[in-house]
């Protein structure tokens, strides 16, 4: 994997901002294997934004890759490093940027021309926006929600994966509901029935889970911000999104 960006942090984990980097100043290689990355990790909240933002879908998907394009053209590292160190508050800055100037950019262009494709579902990303709730008019608060309930998954996800090498699989959907917090999970006493144990060592299972999907969570975190002093503050930004859902 890459270096990481600030050396004066040393233990802490390879970040997101990482692959800025390796987009940027990488090898032709790495720069290809961090943008792959980046698109995966990203590219539905900028589809989302776009879309609420009034842009027809197949705008949206010029324009999301437009934006991939200028992380790559631009020097935006230099940008993100005098902002707040927000991952996510310097891609939507990108994002604002790239729109002011894309009639100036953009207008004269045909569809994706003079931009470099990078690969995201197209019909997915419309149908899971079909799904968003249309209630909400705002972009950025689009983009929040977006955002942090992607991140959320990501870390149930790795989660999922953990469980499915331990052989515990069948344990981990079971117990999931737990780490849904849209929604009421059901009673531990029916849990422990479908697993055959006690209530008292489901309840010992449910607060493991939990336990790991915080220290996941936060580790998730960690690689959207430039330093550990960050985390806490993004971490709380994150329980006031979710509690305000």
């Amino acid at each position: 994997m890459f270096g990481a960006p600030h050396s004066q942090h040393a233990g802490f984990p390879t970040t997101h901002w990482t692959l800025i980097h390796a987009v940027q100043g990488g090898s032709t290689d790495e720069a290809a294997r961090a943008m792959e990355q980046l698109c995966k990790g990203y590219w539905y909240p900028i589809y989302a934004f776009l879309r609420r933002s009034g842009h027809a879908a197949h705008d949206a998907e010029d324009l999301t890759q437009a934006f991939f394009h200028r992380l790559i053209t631009e020097n935006a590292l230099v940008m993100a490093q005098q902002g707040s160190g927000k991952l996510r508050s310097w891609l939507l800055g990108v994002l604002k940027h790239l729109l002011s100037d894309h009639f100036r950019h953009l207008g004269t262009q045909k569809r994706g021309g003079g931009v470099t494709h990078v690969s995201f579902d197209e019909l997915a990303a419309e149908e899971r926006y079909a799904l968003e709730s249309q209630t909400e008019s705002d972009p950025d608060a689009l983009f929040t929600h977006v955002w942090s309930q992607a991140l959320l998954a990501g870390v149930r996800e790795k989660l999922r994966e953990a469980y499915e090498a331990a052989g515990r699989r069948e344990i981990f959907d079971l117990l999931l509901p737990y780490l849904m917090w849209d929604r009421e999970p059901p009673s531990c006493r029916e849990i422990a029935k479908k697993i055959g144990a006690s209530e008292l060592a489901t309840r010992i299972l449910i607060h493991r889970l939990g336990v790991k999907f915080r220290t996941l969570l936060k580790e998730e975190v960690a690689r959207t911000v430039l330093t550990p002093e960050d985390i806490p503050g993004e971490l709380a930004w994150l329980q006031g999104v979710l509690a305000a859902k």
